[in-house]
């Protein structure tokens, strides 16, 4: 008897059962077997993700997609970005198949991907206690695939438009005060600061959309060390037709932890120019991420007086 899907009614009971194994179990080996691939001998959950994604120990990956929280919309990115990305030797999962766990229902269907597992560990494993050189050369090796996916052509792309990723800053701009009065990382007079440093979003903006990866965070990036080598990356439910320096935010405040000089060899590592603006027009893209992108960084914040010193504490690096 397969667990009643129905069940799932509200984004609350979607959360309640998004990573229980024990829930999907039965429904990912259906899914499998409605697409004809083998049966893995067992399957695990990665941990905490925003959708449910299962890995069986033949290398393949299950990721499931619901109707609440945002689920039909990652599902749209996430097709998107394998196409896309599809044929250029890059570091990414392999999109085997595609199908739905309720074909004939007359409600969600669940739609799912098969992929193929990230070769290597997550950054946030694989570089704990590494010489400082291998990470400084890892970070360099991010860069340059932050480079390689910035000439990705988006031609023909329906699904990522710059006037989407357009829209989505200019909603964080009038929403990022508040949220920040809320997450209480910085001080209150900083708060208060926001909205007159925020420049319009036109102004901010490159001259070109590019492929952005927009959740750099530290489970979503892989590498091994012994190799010196990124390996893998995963997880395409936030991909823009953006800028580059909007990617740079996760992935320097989550899995750099701040660390600048990590930052600066990522930045030699994609060829990208470090002008005197730099360290105020990172700080626009921070306040103007989607998430909460200093949940994780390893910095009280709450002493900093100005915004001109917060821009350079976090994002000051050597030109």
């Amino acid at each position: 008897m397969l667990p009643d899907l129905g069940e799932i009614t509200s984004d609350e009971s979607y959360a309640d059962r998004r990573n229980d194994l024990g829930f999907w179990e039965p429904w990912v080996r259906r899914g499998l077997d409605s697409l004809g691939f083998p049966q893995p001998g067992g399957l695990r959950s990665p941990g905490e993700s925003t959708n449910p994604v299962f890995i069986g120990d033949n290398g393949l990956v299950v990721k499931l997609y619901g109707e609440f929280w945002c689920g039909p919309s990652s599902l749209e990115c996430e097709a998107e970005a394998y196409r896309l990305l599809a044929g250029h030797e890059l570091p990414v999962p392999a999109l085997l198949g595609r199908g739905e766990l309720r074909p004939d229902a007359t409600g969600w269907s669940w739609p799912f991907l098969v992929l193929s597992a990230a070769d290597g560990r997550p950054w946030s494993r694989a570089t704990a206690g590494i010489d400082r050189d291998a990470e400084l050369a890892l970070a360099f090796r991010v860069g340059e695939l932050l480079g390689r996916l910035r000439r990705i052509p988006l031609t023909g792309s329906g699904v990522l438009r710059p006037a989407a990723f357009a829209d989505l800053l200019r909603e964080r701009a009038a929403a990022t005060a508040a949220d920040h009065r809320e997450w209480k990382y910085l001080s209150p007079a900083l708060v208060d600061a926001i909205d007159d440093f925020l420049p319009e979003v036109a102004e901010l903006l490159g001259a070109s959309a590019e492929f952005v990866h927009g959740d750099l965070h530290a489970g979503n990036l892989f590498v091994a060390p012994e190799r010196g080598a990124v390996t893998g990356l995963i997880d395409f439910n936030d991909v823009h037709a953006g800028d580059f320096r909007y990617g740079l935010v996760q992935l320097h405040l989550n899995a750099f932890r701040a660390d600048r000089e990590l930052l600066a060899a990522a930045l030699r590592g994609a060829d990208w120019p470090v002008t005197p603006a730099f360290p105020q027009e990172m700080l626009a893209f921070t306040f103007l991420h989607d998430f909460d992108v200093f949940e994780r960084t390893p910095l009280d914040l709450t002493g900093v007086t100005g915004l001109t010193e917060l821009a350079e504490l976090l994002w000051g690096v050597d030109r």
